[in-house]
């Protein structure tokens, strides 16, 4: 089918010139028989069958092309799928010729319709959609995703020198062209190898910054990169910059406060309670205002307890 597509757009060039070459050829056969006697001789019947025979082919060309082209034979040899999408993420050289591939896959279905060693075809349908899913997650968009992540962490913390990225010294491939695939046809789905990775990077963002939010400003600095390197539409996390959590439980200092008392120190001019020391970036502290967060979330009676 990839093939035959092919040479169908090849062949709208030459359109018109096929429908002159097989009217010509109609009329050079008519002719050949309005002006025959009733016997040809040798010569005479040899032009006309040759005539006839390039009739024959033009008028079968769009058959021929189909028995020729078709690629069900894939079916057997789906091993080579995953070497080809390995080859195509390492050489990153024209790989919209994807399609080509998937357009191939796609010939082995009408003959697993006419399966009968199981009840269902649509059983064996969804077991090779789903080989032929996994087989490209894990050869190329996976791979692709990791890629870019890693590119985009080392290219922001530079100042770190985490990693040699002189590319007279580190071969670094240009993996913007994958982004210009159009999407890919395969079975009732589009796969968007661009809206791919732009979801798997939000994903990732999100994620991290809510359990690390002090990071915030380095996933929004990954995001800007991610739009201008590979022109992806990053989604805004829409996450605050600061926390807004109440801060500790004053109900659960009062539970352990043979703990409080050991960790923390006070500060008698700005009237705060502040952490000795932690494995953490930042110090725990507690005002007035936790207090007060504390008596909104568990009610009065907690003055009480406390």
């Amino acid at each position: 089918m990839a093939i035959e597509h092919t040479v169908h757009r090849r062949t709208m060039v030459i359109a018109d010139s096929v429908y002159h070459i097989a009217h010509t050829l109609q009329h050079q056969a008519l002719n050949s028989i309005s002006i025959a006697k009733k016997t040809f001789r040798d010569e005479e019947l040899l032009v006309l069958q040759v005539v006839l025979k390039k009739l024959d082919l033009i008028s079968e060309l769009r058959e021929r092309i189909q028995v020729l082209c078709n690629c069900n034979f894939l079916y057997w040899h789906r091993t080579i799928f995953p070497i080809y999408l390995d080859d195509v993420y390492d050489n990153a050289v024209d790989s919209a010729r994807v399609h080509y591939m998937f357009s191939a896959l796609r010939d082995c279905v009408p003959p697993m319709m006419h399966a009968r060693h199981l009840e269902s075809t649509q059983v064996l349908l969804e077991c090779y959609d789903k080989e032929i899913m996994d087989v490209l997650n894990e050869h190329l968009l996976d791979k692709l995703c990791k890629e870019i992540e890693k590119d985009l962490r080392l290219s922001v913390h530079t100042h770190l020198k985490l990693d040699d990225r002189n590319p007279f010294r580190v071969g670094i491939k240009d993996l913007t062209d994958f982004f210009s695939i159009k999407p890919i046809r395969f079975f009732n789905r589009f796969i968007d190898v661009k809206a791919y990775v732009t979801h798997y990077l939000d994903k990732t963002f999100y994620n991290l910054t809510t359990v690390a939010i002090h990071d915030w400003a380095t996933y929004s600095e990954m995001r800007n990169l991610a739009a201008q390197r590979y022109s992806l539409s990053m989604t805004e996390a829409h996450l605050p910059s600061q926390t807004l959590e109440q801060g500790l439980d004053v109900l659960e200092i009062m539970r352990n406060i043979h703990v409080f008392v050991s960790r923390y120190l006070y500060n008698l001019n700005n009237q705060i309670f502040i952490e000795r020391t932690s494995n953490n970036k930042h110090l725990n502290t507690i005002n007035i205002r936790h207090v007060a967060n504390s008596i909104r979330t568990h009610g009065t009676g907690i003055m009480n307890t406390t």
